[in-house]
């Protein structure tokens, strides 16, 4: 069932959208991007102000069949209508109500308006509850219940399906975000403000982000002002309001002749950014790219409330259909597809209905798996009762025959931890002869037992990267007591045998100074002179001459390949550098 729900193809929704002053439009977007404009198309229908309602019905539904014709829309689409704004407002309530309280509610308030008390209200809402707040707050548009009959009539006579009818104040932010406009500042969840500029009045949407905060109002008969009266008139008006909301952006959208969105723009006394939007004579270009149109001139003006109403389904939660619980109207998924060549529409009750019946078959096949387990699940107790006996009886033989032989484990764990605990210092110090040396230091003779004593001699070219070479090995293993036991200038004692290995080192021997130095915690002269068994254990870095009491100088053993000290290479322990005691 979800595959076929997922094969599905989205249906074709032709947005229809009554201005002032413009006309009726119509618009198609691409279903895939949802922003380019397949096709356009506009007629010329008048609206009566003082009633808030079409002028004339015929006249629009001669309009809406001709603008069907020339679009060349198929009778499978679904038509979304969108009028002027009729009543908008906000209602806050508590948050436990459900939503037939809040209908009930909704159309309680909507009542209160001086339009209804003669013709009763239908009402689209949506929640826009600011999440710092407690409260449940409401945002409705409403329109009198005969004009939306009117309209459901007029559907039906021309062989279309309504999807839906909506106010042009939510259809216009709408239209808004899908341009793109508000990305942004949708991200960023910033503050701002939108001003719609109609014939008779204009209107501030104040935001949050996606969250619709406020809503004013402002009646203002521009056309009885002069050019310069009516943008004056916006401009002392609006910044009562402006300035009590500040925004980081400002979108002035003109609905009318009247008034150029740029002209207010430059007369506006605003601190943040200000986007202008015409609908209007003042018009540039379209607001989206528009592949084909009846008259490409007209597309230029197009509103946003007809993009808004060619796409209902956004992450911009504020779409208030009137028809959102009437069962005549085709709302929900937008979906069709073919079953058996067959094309079948998946709205809401086909959703529900489909899901009811995919649960009743899962609850017949769950049962009947849930029996055939049973019956196995009856045998296999009984076969494994017969092998637990079986098992039982044989480990009793078994521990009649066995004789206990409780020997104490050995834990090899504990052995590990003790023997490495006890080479920790020593790994240290081998650990510093690749890492730790200063570059003008170099090991002669390297004893290292356990990390307990520790007898190191070498040659260096000042007295710091000794002591350096010192503190790291304090480092490595701080709990150790070596000391520097011996430093001395060698420089002079080198004879003309050595002039090569000082060159190497760069050593002038009137200027500069070469030094060795012992660092150790036993007796490494003493370990030297009784050392006989060169296999013994200890440590020796290169084959150093054995008599090394009686010639402290020698440095490099003469038969090593080089003779820079830095590349002496490790021999294995020599019993020459065994300490005493």
């Amino acid at each position: 069932m979800l595959n076929f729900l997922l094969q599905g193809n989205q249906k074709q929704i032709v947005g229809l959208a009554l201005t002032p002053g413009i006309g009726l439009e119509a618009v198609i977007l691409d279903n895939k991007s949802g922003k380019t404009i397949v096709n356009y198309g506009r007629k010329r229908v008048d609206y009566n102000f003082s009633q808030r309602e079409i002028d004339k019905y015929p006249e629009f539904k001669a309009a809406f069949s001709e603008l069907m014709d020339e679009l060349k829309v198929s009778s499978q689409a679904l038509v979304y209508i969108v009028l002027p704004n009729v009543y908008f407002n906000f209602i806050e309530l508590a948050p436990s109500l459900d939503d037939a309280q809040v209908k009930t509610a909704v159309l309680s308030e909507a009542e209160e308006f001086y339009i209804f008390k003669r013709e009763e209200p239908v009402s689209g809402w949506a929640d826009v509850s600011d999440p710092q707040r407690g409260t449940r707050k409401i945002a409705y548009s409403s329109i009198q219940r005969n004009a939306i009959e009117e309209l459901k009539e007029m559907a039906a006579d021309l062989g279309f399906s309504l999807a839906g009818i909506e106010g042009s104040y939510s259809a216009t932010l709408r239209g808004l975000y899908i341009t793109g406009a508000l990305d942004d500042v949708i991200l960023e969840q910033a503050p701002w403000t939108a001003m719609l500029i109609g014939t008779n009045s204009y209107t501030l949407f104040q935001f949050r982000g996606s969250i619709l905060l406020n809503c004013n109002e402002v009646p203002l008969a521009i056309r009885s002002f002069s050019a310069e009266e009516a943008y004056e008139a916006i401009v002392s008006s609006s910044s009562q309001f402006l300035d009590t909301y500040p925004s980081q952006k400002l979108f002035i959208i003109s609905q009318t002749d009247d008034i150029s969105s740029e002209v207010l723009r430059n007369q506006m006394r605003f601190e943040g950014e200000v986007i202008t939007i015409d609908s209007n004579k003042f018009s540039k270009k379209p607001l989206l790219e528009v592949l084909a149109a009846s008259d490409f001139n007209e597309a230029n003006s197009l509103t946003l409330a007809a993009i808004g109403a060619a796409k209902i389904k956004t992450d911009f939660n504020l779409t208030l259909n009137a028809l959102a619980d009437d069962p005549s109207a085709n709302t929900g998924v937008y979906l069709t597809t073919k079953f058996f060549g067959k094309q079948i529409d998946i709205t809401s009750e086909f959703i529900k209905k489909a899901a009811i019946l995919s649960v009743g078959a899962c609850v017949i096949v769950f049962g009947a798996i849930s029996g055939v387990c049973s019956v196995i699940d009856s045998s296999a107790q009984n076969k494994i009762g017969e092998i637990s006996g079986e098992v039982q009886s044989i480990d009793t033989q078994i521990a009649a025959l066995t004789k206990e032989d409780k020997k104490p484990a050995i834990d090899m764990t504990s052995i590990i931890d003790e023997i490495v605990g006890m080479n920790v210092s020593a790994i240290n110090f081998y650990d510093s002869i690749a890492t730790d040396i200063p570059k003008n230091v170099w090991l002669t003779q390297y004893y290292n037992q356990a990390g307990s004593k520790l007898a190191i001699r070498g040659i260096a070219q000042n007295i710091v990267d000794i002591y350096e070479y010192y503190k790291n090995l304090r480092f490595v293993s701080p709990q150790s007591d070596i000391k520097l036991t011996e430093l001395k200038v060698v420089t002079d004692e080198f004879d003309n045998a050595n002039k090569s290995y000082l060159s190497n080192l760069t050593i002038d021997k009137d200027v500069d100074r070469l030094y060795s130095f012992e660092i150790s915690n036993t007796q490494l002269q003493q370990a030297a002179k009784d050392g006989q068994n060169p296999n013994q254990q200890g440590g020796l870095l290169d084959n150093m001459t054995p008599t090394i009491e009686q010639n402290e100088s020698v440095i490099i053993d003469k038969s090593s390949n080089t003779q820079d000290p830095s590349k002496a290479k490790i021999e294995q322990p020599s019993a020459q550098m065994k300490p005493q005691g």
